[in-house]
């Protein structure tokens, strides 16, 4: 009988670590929201609402660093694909900014390329490490 009671502790002491990992981050239901201000129309406090312009400026901002993880020096590309003009050359472990992902020519089975953030050109992701997600183009 005392083994299956510690059995039955594991089980729920893992259940309950896996509920709180799930859970983590999550906000709490139970804790109250303080009432918003409401501004008066017309006066200086009102919000002004975001434009169209202010979200595609913030989307064209935005990039995910990278690094480099050829063992050699990686070609920039002018498009995605390993027949295009050479633009210049990134070092093994440099880190980069990416803008956006497209998919292009296959390289060593990954037809994955990153447009860099700020400066033309293409990598193959074969050989970039991104540290988070990146977006689509």
């Amino acid at each position: 009988m005392g083994q299956r009671n510690k059995q039955t502790q594991t089980v729920m002491a893992m259940a309950a670590l896996g509920v709180g990992l799930l859970l983590q981050g999550a906000p709490a239901a139970a804790a109250p929201q303080p009432a918003a201000a409401q501004p008066v129309p017309g006066s200086a406090t009102a919000a002004t609402p975001a434009t169209p312009d202010s979200s595609a400026e913030a989307a064209r901002d935005a990039h995910v660093q990278g690094e480099v993880v050829s063992r050699v020096s990686l070609y920039v590309r002018a498009r995605p694909t390993t027949s295009a003009k050479v633009l210049g050359s990134l070092d093994p472990f440099e880190k980069v900014k990416l803008s956006c992902q497209a998919k292009g020519h296959s390289v060593e089975g990954n037809n994955i390329w990153y447009r860099l953030h700020g400066e033309p050109g293409w990598v193959s992701a074969r050989f970039v490490h991104n540290y988070t997600p990146v977006r689509w183009c």
